[in-house]
């Protein structure tokens, strides 16, 4: 007999052990998640959100509130939990509140931020301590953003990665990575984020993610992108709140990276490593170009589930934690970025940024000490009889190496703002207005015609249009060079006028100017003096954006 009791206990007690080691209990109203029911193996399917955005609200009325994002490409809702025990539950005037979006799912592969969310908030709704963060933070809870790819699931789509047992895509329905959609805004995905975004204009962004897999022991790596920020008191900030979350995680016993790493050679970890540069189709650049902060959140690949649920848990907390303590800077800062970003005519910016070491042979600036484990590297590797690398992970090591990090202004992308705005020709007009409303950019159709106005126009030369060689993930990068010269247009009504004076302008420059300047050499010189000459035809190649140094054109 005690031994059928003990048999019928045990299961009862670790299911509770590895509730508990996750966090508090689940509460008796509310199921346990699959992730927590079958100890970390799988993770819900889609219906597990929906439930939470049904409960929730009815069980904490004050506290949470579902909403509808939009819908999925195949038709799926996407939700968003709204959450705060300080805050009403609708956008408004920050006061003392910050809004915190979090973003669960982008890659539905990488779905750790959805199970460490709702339990996490979970948690946090059920507590009265009182340096609960959601007293003093809106948070604005996206669980699953590729819903489709969530629901598109397969054993073998993260071959790398330590579970869950069948991971959903990292593309979207129509092969797109939502999380290179930002600018662009090609998805019903992205288009219903950004609407999102706008209603609810969040201080602070974290995108939650996986590694694709260097096989070291730091469990979190988290990056931001403060250079793209025109303003130097967002880029204070920004590195004061990453700098507060890795010191508490690491006072909690993890190993988080401010950085995102990538190995110069994959197969041999001495010859050090290269800090990367984004580009604003990120989400925690694109936070940056509109003058608010980005975190990029990557749980370590190789981690099995209920660590990497673990480690995106804590990483969570102690990123809400260090908001609601900065509240008041943040809040100040941003809206100080705001009033300044209106005043940005006339300044020379750089659009992009890139890493010295990507255009050929450069000195560290100093090693980094990693903790990695012993490795070694193979010419000729037993199974691919290629070059490969073979770690030991019962020998941990610290690895000393070079670091690659120094990242400069690109010069090429160097742009001077106008004085006045920027305008688009009426036949451009039905193409251009979606973005600029999509992203919140404050414009105006021209009632009047503009006749012989000054302006700055581009001409772009056939050779000056450059392709990747191939397409990622259904598209194909393209870079265009030109450089602006005086001249006269006149422009039909109907035309749009992009005004400098308002706090998106630098997310303006940034969504209508992404090229690279004037190239200096002999060829593009020549070229420069033959363009001189009166074209043929005096709109070839001409951009479709002109600038302008009036106001009130």
């Amino acid at each position: 007999m005690p031994a059928i009791r003990l048999a019928l206990v045990f299961p009862c007690l670790l299911t509770l052990w590895l509730s508990q080691a996750m966090g508090a209990g689940v509460p008796a109203t509310d199921p346990a998640l699959v992730a927590e029911t079958t100890q970390f193996r799988e993770t819900g399917r889609y219906d597990e959100v929906e439930q939470r955005c049904r409960d929730w609200p009815r069980r904490y009325p004050q506290w949470v509130r579902c909403e509808t994002v939009g819908r999925t490409a195949e038709g799926r809702t996407i939700r968003a939990l709204v959450i705060s025990k300080g805050a009403p539950l609708s956008p408004r005037p920050r006061q003392q509140h910050p809004v915190v979006l979090l973003i669960g799912g982008a890659h539905a592969g990488e779905i750790d931020g959805k199970d460490a969310g709702l339990i996490l908030l979970r948690e946090l709704l059920a507590s009265n301590q009182p340096n609960n963060p959601l007293q003093h933070l809106t948070v604005v809870f996206v669980p699953v953003f590729n819903v489709d790819g969530h629901e598109n699931r397969g054993r073998y789509l993260r071959p790398n990665q330590n579970g869950p047992l069948e991971p959903g895509d990292r593309l979207t329905a129509q092969r797109i990575n939502l999380n290179r959609d930002w600018m662009l805004a090609q998805t019903p995905e992205m288009q219903a984020m950004l609407r999102l975004v706008q209603r609810w204009d969040p201080d602070v962004t974290l995108d939650l993610h996986v590694t694709d897999g260097i096989r070291y022991r730091h469990n979190v790596a988290i990056s931001h992108a403060p250079m793209f920020s025109p303003h130097a008191e967002v880029q204070s900030v920004s590195k004061l709140l990453l700098q507060q979350v890795i010191s508490r995680l690491t006072r909690r016993g993890h190993a988080p990276l401010d950085f995102y790493p990538v190995l110069n050679d994959p197969e041999d970890p001495s010859l050090g490593m290269t800090q990367e540069v984004d580009t604003p189709r990120f989400s925690h650049v694109y936070a940056t170009i509109r003058n608010r902060i980005g975190f990029l959140v990557e749980d370590h690949a190789w981690d099995d589930y209920a660590a990497r649920v673990r480690t995106c848990k804590a990483t969570v907390l102690a990123s809400l934690e260090t908001i609601a303590a900065h509240r008041d800077t943040l809040i100040r800062t941003l809206a100080e970025a705001d009033v300044n970003s209106q005043r940005l005519r006339g300044t020379t910016l750089p659009l992009d940024w890139y890493n010295t070491a990507d255009i050929g042979p450069t000195q560290s600036n100093g090693n980094i000490e990693l903790q990695g484990y012993r490795y070694e590297v193979f010419d000729e590797a037993p199974v691919s009889a290629g070059r490969g690398i073979r770690y030991d992970i019962t020998q941990p090591e610290t690895w000393n190496i070079p670091l690659f990090n120094h990242i400069r202004p690109l010069p090429q992308a160097m742009q001077t703002l106008p004085e006045g705005g920027y305008l688009v020709p009426a036949g451009w007009a039905a193409i251009v207005r979606p973005y600029l409303s999509q992203h919140g950019v404050r414009h105006r159709v021209i009632a009047r015609a503009l006749k012989e106005m000054r302006v700055e126009s581009m001409r772009v030369q056939d050779d000056d249009v450059a392709f990747e060689p191939r397409p990622f993930q259904g598209r194909t990068r393209t870079q265009v060079n030109g450089r602006w010269a005086t001249d006269t247009v006149t422009l039909p009504p109907g035309s749009l006028f992009i005004p400098m004076d308002q706090p998106n302008a630098w997310l303006a420059a940034q969504l209508l100017l992404r090229d690279a300047a004037f190239a200096a050499d002999p060829q593009a010189r020549l070229n420069f003096w033959i363009s001189k000459l009166p074209p043929h035809d005096p709109g070839y190649n001409l951009y479709p954006i002109f600038r302008t140094a009036s106001t009130q054109p």
